[in-house]
């Protein structure tokens, strides 16, 4: 795990990177929980102002590793809360009460749990249009909304256009994203590494010369109905969800998938 996701201070900037390009940065629970302890450790760096999460290769994330979730049938459901419903929340929470900028860097597709997550973050960009896309596909594994994408993103793209995303399961391209103003910006790069270190050069320009009470009390007024919305539907996604495990739709769904893989193989 320790260089599938790593950690670096930029001047102004906390840097979080998914390095698992292999996998298409597909995390386990305890990465998601590496994930939550970063965010909590550069909310609390007071060197910084901003923080960043970047990733690597051609995916930004698949979202949950499901050969390992695959895995989690027929358990109780004290441990589907313990393990799946808790751990949700606690990563909610942790971006909602982020003082500082908590910034996005897309270089490829996100999805699921991932994309939800995404949605919670303060500013957000992208690589290149051809290149991005982000997919909620909870229906399609007979499962819940995930870490308050029922309410983030009707909040960043409208009702109707978020009904259609989640409960048809249809891709949210990046022409609409910008279309929408889910993005703060499109680049046009090819190699991933000088996006990344582009966003880190003009983050740190800008905030170089920003005020840091005045930038965290701004953002918290802002975000404080975002915030509210979100915190009210996460624990009834979560409780609604919670059958669903237990019923091992989501379990069930991805070992389908395992096995039409290795079959496609033979």
């Amino acid at each position: 795990m320790s260089h599938s996701i790593t950690f670096e201070k930029r001047d102004k900037v906390f840097r979080i990177h998914l390095n698992n390009p292999k996998g298409f940065n597909s995390l386990t629970i305890p990465q998601f929980l590496k994930v939550k302890e970063l965010i909590d450790q550069a909310d609390q760096d007071n060197d910084t102002l901003a923080t960043l999460i970047t990733s690597s290769g051609t995916f930004f994330s698949v979202g949950v590793n499901i050969k390992s979730i695959s895995k989690m049938t027929g358990k109780t459901e004290n441990y589907y809360l313990s393990e799946i419903s808790s751990k949700n929340m606690l990563l909610v929470d942790v971006m909602l009460r982020h003082k500082k900028l908590l910034i996005c860097a897309l270089n490829g597709p996100v999805i699921g749990l991932v994309a939800s997550l995404v949605c919670l973050c303060d500013l957000i960009y992208a690589i290149d249009m051809n290149k991005v896309y982000m997919s909620f596909p909870f229906t399609a594994i007979g499962l819940t909304n995930e870490c308050g994408a029922s309410a983030s993103l009707v909040a960043r793209i409208g009702l109707s256009k978020a009904l259609e995303i989640i409960c048809l399961n249809k891709k949210l391209s990046c022409r609409e994203m910008v279309k929408l103003g889910f993005l703060n910006r499109v680049f046009q790069f090819q190699n991933i590494d000088e996006f990344n270190e582009y966003i880190i050069a003009k983050l740190n320009g800008k905030l170089r010369n920003l005020d840091r009470k005045a930038l965290i009390e701004n953002k918290r007024l802002v975000k404080q109905d975002f915030r509210s919305k979100v915190e009210s539907v996460v624990l009834r996604e979560s409780m609604m969800g919670l059958d669903k495990w237990v019923a091992n739709n989501p379990q069930k769904a991805f070992s389908s998938f395992l096995q039409s893989k290795r079959e496609s193989k033979i």
